[in-house]
């Protein structure tokens, strides 16, 4: 069942990165929770709010469908078919759990709508999504019992492009470091980007709520950005056991200490236009809380040179460090000073730590 999941609902969000992260950024960058609430109230009180809702889950649901049945025509998962053996009533259920992997963006919005219907109480137009998770979780396990009843295989040939991409592939690190982010680590840049935007909107949210210095944000939004330690610490392996060839050419290392700097600091982009987004901190602010995370971000990334090990070896210096970061800030040390010594820290410690 486990590799059932993996090759099959992870498969799926892994392939969908592009997707969801362009989801992620529409609802976090430019739907305030003001306009959430107020969606939420449409869908659980408007005539036909509910109809909406289960057109747009229903679209949703023909994705996911449509990728299951897609992908388990490939030839290397002739293996799913093997899964006739089970008895019926053990495949219902872990069918049932396969289609609740798929439907977990649904069922987390769901929660969300709950928690708007108790607050308003608005119970009276909530019972339909229960109906709609129903008949999308036994829609989804039809489609997978009626694909193992129907095998099917083939032997996937070059496709004729319709469109093609009128530019050549850009010829740069940074670029090859992100694109492999999202065709091999999709799932690790979901979660990390969805934790990192989710804490950066809730420590805004709570400082908006009363009077607060900088240093309510500095703690919250450093914590947000170190959220990003998870794709950091893929770009290490994607630079130490992928592209190995990458450092034996002619690069100097402060080449090489800017590329990392660069890539970086996109990553950490989609938190910052959440904080513009917000309106709580001004411009200034938000651009030492930027340089902030950037610089911690990196000296976090460099220590992975020197473990060369797993990213459970390096938990404990990062727990320390940011307990040191923390008391930094709560004793009114400057923003711009405290990215000022990470920064001066990370140009002394890499070369002793980066090992060509």
């Amino acid at each position: 069942m486990k590799t059932l999941l993996l090759v099959t609902v992870t498969e799926f969000f892994k392939q969908r990165a592009g997707l969801f992260f362009v989801l992620l950024a529409l609802l976090f960058g430019f739907l305030s929770s003001a306009e959430h609430h107020a969606f939420a109230v449409f869908f659980l009180t408007a005539s036909n709010g509910m109809l909406y809702l289960g057109a747009i889950w229903l679209a949703y649901t023909l994705l996911c469908t449509q990728f299951l049945v897609t992908r388990w025509k490939h030839p290397e998962y002739t293996f799913v078919y093997n899964v006739r053996l089970w008895p019926l009533p053990l495949r219902i259920l872990r069918f049932v759990l396969l289609a609740i992997g798929f439907l977990q963006p649904l069922i987390f919005y769901g929660v969300y709508l709950i928690s708007v219907a108790f607050q308003d109480k608005l119970l009276t137009g909530l019972w339909p999504i229960f109906l709609y998770y129903f008949i999308l979780t036994t829609f989804i396990g039809t489609v997978a019992e009626w694909r193992i009843r129907n095998p099917q295989l083939y032997v996937e040939k070059n496709k004729k492009i319709l469109l093609k991409w009128p530019f050549k592939r850009f010829n740069s690190w940074t670029w090859w470091s992100l694109e492999w982010l999202f065709q091999e680590k999709g799932v690790t840049l979901l979660a990390g980007k969805l934790g990192a935007m989710l804490f950066t909107s809730g420590t805004l949210l709570y400082y908006s709520t009363d009077q607060y210095d900088l240093r309510l944000p500095a703690v919250g939004l450093s914590l947000a950005y170190l959220l990003n330690i998870g794709i950091s610490f893929e770009l290490y392996k994607w630079e130490s056991e992928t592209w190995l060839w990458g450092r034996s050419l002619p690069v100097s290392k402060w080449q090489r200490m800017g590329r990392i700097s660069l890539v970086h600091a996109i990553i950490i982009i989609p938190e910052t236009l959440i904080s513009l987004r917000n309106g709580a901190l001004t411009s200034g602010e938000i651009i030492q809380l930027y340089a902030l995370g950037l610089s911690v971000l990196i000296t976090a990334h460099l220590y992975f040179y020197k473990k060369e090990g797993l990213l459970e070896d390096c938990m404990q210096a990062f727990l320390f460090g940011f307990i040191g970061l923390t008391l930094l800030i709560l004793y009114k040390i400057p923003i711009l000073v405290i990215a000022g010594i990470f920064v001066a820290f990370a140009f002394l410690a890499y070369p002793r730590w980066y090992r060509v």
